[in-house]
């Protein structure tokens, strides 16, 4: 038996093109190089070498196209495929679309990314209630001279934004803090004019043609592809499309959402909706009614909607004429209520929970969202444009105490790394 690294070596010699983490791991157990426990291996290969490629000058192995690896002294192959013309003009109404269908809360996270992405540092979304009519809080640095504190107001409306949002969002702000609101709609002739009153706090004002603009500049709902043609990404918006797409050879669920109760209860919502599918709540009408009774944060039958479709996608419950029940996998776990059962449950069915794992503990350091949302693009097909998927797999990662996070960034939960 070898170290993964060195059978992929010794296969990599041997191939005439670049081969997949599960190529590799495929051919290494069948010959006899590798020999492991581990559910997936191939996750693990794939973490092992995007690791020594990065951090390791001497390395063999260098990536080819996503997901593909070759050594240095062969010649990689490459065959992008053909761009297909999209409509763009399409693309931006059916953003525009989305963006009034999303929940308020999850629109505030969109602007956040958008924030981000434009330049903004320490961008939180404000807690739901006392905020004082901000949804936002971000810093822009100024070519390194100044720090600009910013309060930011997200409204998805149809109607145009009065002056009356200027006036409330510049009486909430702080001396030396600016403000800034975005919308999907436009804005009355007085938020205008309320907006750059002189000797008042400066208000920025970003309406939903700007918004739009934004978003396909920064890559944020959308996909950005050569030639900077558009895509709508829908898994940004939609938790519940059922996407699956194939990773690392097996068909998993590309999306993943949180649950309501707070960022640290996650575990603790699933068990009580199993519970109450298992004692008898199970048509749509009744758990989206049950969520509304139980989460005061969950006030739409569409939000609530969202959240049934979390323990499906899981594989935890399944639905059969319009009635919900739960899987054997469902019943066994809410039985024992075991996380390491419900972990291996959730890996089964959703994309990229192993890999992050794995990833994290091949690591010798922490790694930040940046990094993983990196790993997970480049070798695994990710395509995401936002931070929201990896974000939402790494508190479903603490609340299963997995992870946890530390200054720096991520790390597994016990320590000991063991990288052979």
């Amino acid at each position: 038996m070898v170290s993964f690294k060195k059978a992929a070596y010794e296969i990599l010699k041997e191939s005439d093109e670049p081969l997949t983490a599960k190529e590799i791991t495929d051919t290494a157990l069948q010959e006899g190089f590798i020999k492991t426990e581990g559910q997936t291996p191939e996750a693990t290969m794939a973490a092992q070498l995007y690791i020594d490629i990065n951090g390791n000058k001497e390395s063999p192995f260098i990536k080819v196209g996503r997901g593909h690896f070759s050594l240095k002294q062969k010649d990689s192959l490459s065959s992008p495929l053909p761009l297909l013309e999209k409509q763009n003009e399409k693309v931006k109404q059916a953003l525009k679309e989305e963006l009034l269908k999303m929940d308020p809360y999850q629109f505030e996270y969109l602007i956040r990314d958008l924030l981000q992405e434009i330049g903004y540092e320490n961008v939180t979304v404000t807690k739901r209630s006392g905020d004082g009519g901000i949804d936002l809080l971000a810093n822009l640095a100024a070519g390194g001279l100044t720090n600009i504190k910013t309060a930011v107001q997200a409204k998805r409306f149809k109607n145009n934004v009065s002056g009356k949002v200027i006036t409330q969002l510049r009486g909430s702000a702080e001396i030396g803090q600016r403000g800034l609101v975005v919308t999907t709609s436009d804005f009355t002739k007085d938020a205008i004019l309320e907006a750059k009153a002189q000797s008042k706090t400066p208000i920025g004002l970003v309406n939903g043609d700007k918004l739009i603009t934004l978003l396909f500049k920064h890559g944020v709902g959308v996909k950005k592809e050569e030639k900077t043609i558009f895509s709508l990404d829908k898994e940004y918006f939609h938790g519940e499309t059922s996407t699956l797409k194939k990773s690392l050879g097996s068909e998993k669920n590309k999306s993943i959402w949180p649950l309501p109760g707070g960022t640290h209860n996650y575990v603790d919502t699933l068990n009580k909706f199993l519970e109450a599918v298992n004692g008898g709540i199970n048509k749509k009408t009744k758990l989206v009614e049950w969520y509304k009774n139980n989460f005061e944060n969950v006030q739409s039958d569409k939000t609530a909607e969202g959240y049934i479709f979390v323990p499906k996608s899981m594989g935890l419950v399944d639905i059969r004429d319009g009635q919900y029940s739960l899987t054997e996998d469902g019943k066994k776990y809410l039985h024992s209520k075991d996380l390491n059962r419900l972990y291996e449950i959730i890996s089964k069915n959703i994309f990229a929970f192993d890999e992050i794992n794995e990833f994290l503990k091949t690591s010798k350091e922490p790694k930040n969202e940046q990094e993983l949302l990196d790993y997970l693009n480049e070798n695994l097909d990710a395509e995401w444009t936002s931070f929201a998927q990896t974000n939402f797999r790494l508190l479903w990662l603490i609340n299963l105490k997995k992870i946890k996070k530390i200054e720096g960034g991520y790390i597994i939960t016990n320590q000991k790394n063991a990288i052979t």
